[in-house]
């Protein structure tokens, strides 16, 4: 019997306040399997999503400000799954919460890498609000331009302070984990879609230039990924609370009724739920066009940094990718053919699977991080 080479990735492990996505994933010679996946869901909003899984504290609310009381029960949840969910060992690569994460954009001369990496400190630091000296920071080139008939280059740095990764490493060291490799949700989120990139035929055409849109409790994420290649990440301070207001308002009703109807919406598979959702949403556009107008000007932007190049496909990741409604309407009004994303589609699973799963594609980004 033939030899087959597998190899144990470590634990992704997506932790926020709000919510915790966990999985671990093997590489053998030609599939990614699933070794154990787990998920809780904490404060309001998240809990609403699965409210079943877990939910707030009768009277609690939710915060995009939390402090270490909030992270302590959902590194609790950490510690209890890796005892009991069939997780092997202890490595993981764990996300940075997102409010910790600053995305910055510079534009600077054309230089060599390590003249860039020497110099984004001092360029930054008017423009963090922390000391960049005492940051951790990684870079993006998203392209080069013309300013004043001088070439220059567009920098995305991502940046937090590096006391507060410290803070979240050792803490998950306390619970008994080695973590191996601290990511960002903009950047992981990519890496199911990267990972593909590599395995998979090459066309004539060159790879498509997917945008990723990560649609979060607080903050959305875009994202543009090419091949193996992320050129552009952007955060935009809006989360779920715009969705439910814009259904209030479309349908005249308390915000916490409309909550609970999209609740609904979100594991609607009947065509006549799915049309209504659709229907409220498109009755609302105002409530949806600042959103649709950031992942329109990061097309703009892209276009313009690659000659016209065009977005090929929209991909809706994060818990609020379950809405297949919102996520046709949003598709729509950019006119781009879009899709609710599974970044364990090809992963053979034993656990069961109810459809796709977009809110995991974090967490399988994190365990990717260790795949050859």
């Amino acid at each position: 019997m033939a030899y087959r080479r597998r190899t144990l990735l470590p634990i992704g492990i997506h932790l926020n306040p709000d919510a915790v996505h966990m999985i671990q994933l093997e590489q053998a010679e030609d599939k990614l399997v699933v070794v154990s996946k787990a998920v809780q869901y904490f404060s309001a909003p998240a809990a609403a999503l699965h409210p079943a899984v877990g939910g707030p504290m009768p009277g609690e609310q939710p915060t995009g400000n939390h402090n270490e009381q909030d992270y302590a029960q959902a590194r609790e949840f950490v510690r209890q799954r890796i005892a009991r969910n069939g997780f092997r060992g202890k490595e993981a690569v764990i996300s940075l919460p997102a409010e910790n994460l600053v995305i910055q954009y510079v534009r600077l001369p054309p230089m060599q890498p390590e003249e860039l990496i020497a110099g984004l400190p001092g360029e930054l630091r008017s423009k963090l609000p922390f000391d960049p000296r005492q940051a951790v920071i990684r870079h993006i080139v998203a392209g080069q331009v013309s300013e004043n008939n001088e070439a220059k280059q567009d920098v995305i740095a991502l940046a937090a302070r590096r006391d507060v990764v410290e803070r979240h490493v050792a803490a998950m060291t306390k619970i008994g984990l080695n973590v191996i490799g601290v990511g960002v949700e903009p950047c992981a989120m990519c890496y199911p879609y990267a990972y593909e990139a590599t395995v998979g035929a090459p066309t004539q055409e060159g790879p498509p230039s997917l945008m990723i849109v990560y649609l979060g409790f607080h903050t959305t994420h875009v994202a543009i990924v090419r091949g193996q290649d992320t050129t552009f990440v952007k955060g935009v301070e809006l989360g779920s609370d715009q969705f439910a207001d814009a259904v209030a308002k479309a349908k005249g009703i308390p915000l916490e009724e409309a909550a609970a109807v999209r609740a609904k919406w979100r594991e609607a598979s009947a065509s006549g739920v799915v049309q209504e959702a659709v229907e409220a949403y498109n009755a609302s556009r105002k409530h949806l066009e600042p959103l649709v107008d950031e992942i329109e000007s990061c097309m703009r932007y892209y276009a313009s940094l690659a000659r016209g190049a065009h977005i090929d496909r929209l991909i809706f990741l994060g818990p609020e990718a379950r809405d297949r409604a919102l996520v046709h309407v949003i598709g729509a009004h950019l006119g781009v053919p879009s899709e609710v994303g599974d970044p364990l589609a090809r992963m053979e699973d034993a656990t069961s699977r109810g459809g796709p799963e977009p809110e995991m594609a974090v967490a399988v980004g994190l365990s990717l991080f260790g795949a050859p």
